[in-house]
């Protein structure tokens, strides 16, 4: 309830709130002293108090504390809890200007809205920091598949080998020699996909009316991880065509003539010169040339070996030439140059 009072010097008619009762306070106007009317209440806070000061008795509002604990929340939330924290701040001094000094907390509400602009301001500081470290786990697991995706094909080759005797020719011909379709093809009914294999026409190339409609329908066990945007029918994964490889001119090679070892011969490589994965077209090797080896993997590329392992190739570690692990029978010293 408030106290109608009048000051003295300047006249002027006031009210004081009633727990300023028996007190003196200073006229607003002029500064003179006013005894305001009524009985001391020992229970009410004291009358004079320093401008912008709490009363004693001020109490913190529940925003001023919730916008501090979020604020520093943020610090590892950032605007999950940053954002919050800046509102309940800017709340909690609204209501602490509107109390009259009632309220305080005015400088957690101040601190909470700090730390949690912060907080919002360390978003693009963590981004920047964990985002490679999320990159380097992404490419791990999509080369992990990648390595699966070729011991599939590993153990299709034996497979293949353990029924006819010898590895898949690197493709398909007619009575006159001319490539029909890819050993992709040729080793669908070792990956579960007799269905798939039934539907091609084994007697028509690659690219004949009826063949090319299954160019869609490549497995997943073809696909790189590591190379989403690759044209659909598109595939990485191909073998070395060339004198001395296991794929010797389209021959069907036994793994007794692999003199130099299954694990030291090279299968199946990932290439960036892709091809369309029924088609007889692979990797062309030539002694001592470039070899269109590599893959979008950072590095280095997987490489199948002839023992079904499969081993992550570093450029900078690997031989002088890819001869040494290309050719099945130089006893690791490399096929000879071309003459």
């Amino acid at each position: 309830m408030a106290i109608d009072v009048r000051c003295p010097q300047c006249g002027k008619e006031l009210q004081a709130r009633d727990e300023f009762a028996g007190h003196k306070i200073p006229c607003p106007s002029c500064g003179a002293p006013l005894q305001i009317p009524g009985e001391v209440n020992p229970y009410a806070s004291p009358a004079f108090q320093v401008p912008g000061e709490p009363l004693p008795d001020a109490k913190t509002p529940g925003t001023a504390t919730a916008s501090l604990v979020l604020g520093i929340m943020s610090m590892g939330c950032t605007f999950l809890t940053g954002i919050p924290a800046i509102i309940l701040g800017i709340i909690a001094q609204g209501s602490i200007r509107k109390s009259g000094g009632h309220l305080k907390g005015s400088g957690q509400a101040t601190a909470g809205i700090v730390t949690g602009a912060i907080g919002i301001l360390m978003m693009p500081c963590l981004v920047a920091l964990l985002l490679p470290a999320v990159q380097s786990a992404r490419e791990a697991a999509r080369r992990a598949q990648c390595v699966n995706n070729m011991k599939q094909i590993g153990l299709a080759m034996y497979n293949y080998q353990s029924n006819y005797g010898t590895f898949p020719p690197s493709y398909t011909t007619d009575a006159d020699g001319k490539p029909l379709l890819s050993w992709r093809v040729l080793i669908l009914p070792y990956l579960e996909q007799n269905d798939l294999y039934e539907q091609f026409e084994l007697s028509e190339p690659w690219d004949s009316p009826a063949n090319q409609t299954l160019l869609s329908s490549m497995p997943d066990v073809f696909k790189c991880p590591s190379e989403p945007g690759l044209e659909n029918g598109l595939t990485s994964y191909e073998v070395l065509v060339g004198p001395g490889t296991i794929f010797e001119n389209g021959r069907a090679t036994d793994i007794a003539e692999i003199t130099d070892g299954t694990a030291s011969t090279l299968l199946v490589a990932e290439s960036p010169d892709h091809v369309e994965w029924t088609s007889p077209q692979d990797v062309t090797y030539v002694p001592g040339g470039r070899v269109a080896v590599g893959s979008s993997h950072p590095r280095g590329y997987n490489a199948l070996f002839a023992d079904g392992s499969v081993q992550f190739q570093h450029p900078a570690s690997m031989p002088s030439s890819i001869d040494q692990i290309a050719v099945r029978n130089d006893s690791g010293k490399g096929a000879p140059p071309p003459p």
